[in-house]
């Protein structure tokens, strides 16, 4: 980034610094999908996880078709909850009869997108290279049967999941779901169609003949509404250092002060404004950076310090919103946070300069900042056009 490590650091510091970055990095990222995580999730949802399991384990055991929605808000562990079952079955042995079929109302737009990945997925584009159908259904039907081994109880299993179900609601005729629902339905061959989706009216977006054959069997999914133990508990979990820290010593002080940070009153108070405004976990993890994003475009580069960040945050905050205004003590535990992540980095010679003065650099560039918040779920929208302006 152009900024040099103070030289006093050793090269030991200099590994473990690295090290921390990379697992509190890894922390945020992969929130969710680690085995860990999903395990969590599946104890939060002890009984759903357990509906779910025993659906999916009688396609693929028994060869028994079943359909149905699970139903939860963004972010609350909907995928992951899905794939934890499903490694559970795999490491049991279970998956092993039957194919999985993962389908995303975001990337498959329409029906013949649907239809192109489920033979890609399925591993039949020779077996259909010549062939030529008359409809969706033929076509189908013909992928369904390829995977039978001799007989209909033979046949392999397929687990379809489609992500975003809603959106496939939108597909022309609803051909795609009217025909999975239908196979389920009439037993013609062993699947399980899941579908994932944050709509709660969903039922009410599928066509009357899609809604016959659909089984409505409904999985909900809800936030847990306390804040302690749960929220607190996730939040903790983010920044603790895991077991595979090479750095034993440290990563056992590094927890310990967590736990100590989890307990602060200061910490507390601003943890329980977030979770009255959203249960969201993925809020948890997004970092106000955007006010030393201007800062580093507007002087080209060169330092600055807390009290410049906080004047560009209360301009955002005049101009553009007043959802997101948090007062000064909140706003700097923020900014302190920052530091020790090392997104920011003191300059040289700051020593004995008042904390709010102390020139500080990005260590960041504007563009990797705009692309972190481009790929983050979550963000508001006045936040990420403040982002995306040229003026602060």
């Amino acid at each position: 980034m152009g900024l040099k490590r103070p030289r006093s650091l050793a090269q030991s510091d200099n590994e473990l610094l690295k090290e921390v970055q990379k697992h509190v990095r890894l922390n945020l990222q992969l929130w969710g999908t680690t085995k860990e995580a999903g395990e969590r999730l599946a104890s939060l949802y002890s009984v759903e996880t357990q509906h779910l399991e025993e659906l999916i384990t009688r396609t693929l055991t028994l060869g028994e078709s079943n359909s149905a929605l699970m139903l939860a808000a963004r972010g609350t562990g909907k995928s992951s909850l899905v794939n934890t079952v499903l490694k559970r079955l795999e490491e049991s042995g279970t998956l092993t009869e039957g194919m999985v079929v993962r389908l995303s109302g975001l990337l498959q737009t329409d029906d013949r997108q649907a239809l192109k990945e489920i033979t890609c997925q399925l591993k039949l584009e020779n077996a259909t290279a010549d062939k030529v159908f008359g409809s969706f259904a033929e076509n189908l039907a013909f992928l369904l049967e390829s995977l039978r081994c001799g007989s209909k109880e033979t046949s392999k299993p397929v687990i379809f999941i489609l992500d975003e179900f809603d959106l496939f609601c939108h597909h022309h005729n609803q051909t795609l779901l009217y025909n999975l629902f239908d196979v389920a339905q009439s037993a013609q061959a062993p699947i399980c169609v899941l579908g994932l989706t944050c709509r709660l009216d969903v039922i009410e977006l599928l066509e009357k003949r899609v809604k016959s054959r659909f089984s409505h069997r409904q999985i909900h999914l809800f936030p847990p509404d306390k804040f302690d133990p749960y929220y607190l508990d996730t939040f903790k979990q983010l920044l603790e250092l895991s077991a595979s820290f090479p750095f034993k010593e440290f990563s056992r002080k590094w927890n310990l002060n967590v736990a100590r940070l989890v307990e602060d009153n200061n910490v507390i108070k601003v943890l329980k404004r977030l979770h009255n405004t959203t249960k969201d976990i993925r809020a948890l993890k997004t970092l106000l950076v955007v006010a030393m994003k201007h800062l580093t475009t507007i002087y080209e580069g060169e330092p600055f310090n807390f009290e410049m960040v906080f004047h560009e945050y209360l301009k955002f905050c005049q101009r553009r919103s007043s959802m997101q205004s948090f007062e000064r003590p909140v706003v700097f535990k923020a900014f302190d946070q920052l530091k020790c992540l090392e997104l920011v980095r003191p300059v040289d010679n700051t020593r004995g300069i008042q904390r709010e003065y102390q020139l500080v650099q990005l260590m960041m560039t504007p563009a990797q900042v705009t692309e972190a918040l481009r790929h983050l779920s979550g963000i508001p929208t006045d936040v990420q056009q403040w982002a995306g302006s040229s003026f602060a």
